[in-house]
């Protein structure tokens, strides 16, 4: 135990040191940045709560926030989901996770982004845009309280016939058994090169996530997570989240909700005007898992024409272990 504790002091100190650096480059940094499709973190379970998992994760969908989320998972787990988001693009999003013994955990994850053909207007034949996002993830339990993760991506981006590549990875800590039954988390992402298209490069978006939740348990059965979160982008001020999950009917029923706090500390400030509405529907059939997240994003209070609506096939395998 005392080694375990040891490492988890010294992984610990490592994403804390390049978190404080790549904070002060943050908030001097000034510009714009490319592959924007990392700055979507798909995944009906977290989306339907805001997306408040860099501390309360505990699945595969985790690495979407916080890759130290995966060490909690005991069983198998396959995600595929589709979206049809704004502007006629459409995300296919696959994850397999699988634990390796009782303190270490690998993901595999691909997110394909593709549009229609987009037309020029000026008698030239219309172009194709689409992306393929690859990511392996690494997660390992230092003790009971400190779990730790590291990802690394592939991007490949493809515009009107000129490609573009880059590479980059997320690391996180997440930190549980605080005061007050208390989850801590934190994650940085998409620290990598930069993408060049034709003879311009830009920088990868930089998200720093900080969130704090607990977990109760309500009547011996009804699982609660309740959960803030506060993120960073590079390229954009600061946004918070609040959201919960609460399991109305054990192992069969989940109701998600969330806000999102959007430029924090700014000049014009937009408090609780974005909140998100999920569930899940689950169905244990030989002992293992078989469910349906759902997530409703309606944008705004004031407009309808930007909501998405999504579903994801989620598998648990309780009795599966690949290594």
């Amino acid at each position: 135990m005392k080694k375990a504790s040891s490492w988890g002091r010294i992984g610990l100190f490592v994403l804390a040191f390049l978190t404080w650096g790549t904070t002060l480059d943050l908030w001097a940094q000034v510009g714009t940045t490319t592959a924007d499709i990392l700055k979507i973190n798909l995944g009906d379970r977290p989306d339907g709560m805001a997306g408040v998992y860099t501390a309360m994760g505990d699945d595969a969908y985790s690495v979407e926030y916080n890759p130290a989320g995966l060490a909690l998972l005991r069983a198998s787990q396959l995600i595929l989901l589709h979206l049809d988001s704004l502007a006629q693009i459409e995300y296919e999003y696959f994850t397999a996770a699988t634990p390796i013994g009782f303190d270490n955990t690998v993901s595999l994850n691909a997110i394909y982004r593709h549009t229609a053909p987009i037309d020029n207007n000026n008698g030239n034949p219309a172009v194709n845009a689409d992306d393929l996002l690859f990511d392996a993830s690494f997660a390992h339990i230092f003790s009971p309280s400190l779990r730790v993760g590291v990802t690394l991506k592939h991007l490949q981006s493809d515009l009107a016939g000129t490609s573009a590549g880059a590479w980059a990875g997320d690391a996180g800590v997440q930190l549980d058994k605080l005061p007050y039954g208390i989850r801590a988390g934190l994650s940085i992402q998409n620290l990598g090169t930069k993408m060049t298209f034709l003879t311009t490069a830009e920088p990868l978006p930089i998200f720093i996530r900080l969130g704090i939740g607990t977990h109760q348990v309500i009547d011996n059965d009804k699982d609660l997570n309740i959960a803030i979160e506060i993120f960073k982008p590079s390229d954009q001020s600061i946004k918070g989240a609040i959201g919960g999950e609460f399991w109305l009917f054990p192992q069969l029923f989940a109701a998600r909700i969330g806000y999102k706090m959007e430029n924090l500390g700014g000049s014009s400030q937009n408090v609780f005007q974005y909140y998100t509405l999920g569930c899940t529907l689950t169905r244990r059939i030989d002992m293992d898992d078989f469910s349906i997240d759902i997530a409703y994003d309606p944008g705004n209070f004031g407009e309808t024409v930007e909501d998405t609506f999504s579903f994801a096939l989620n598998f648990k395998f309780n009795d599966l272990r690949i290594f």
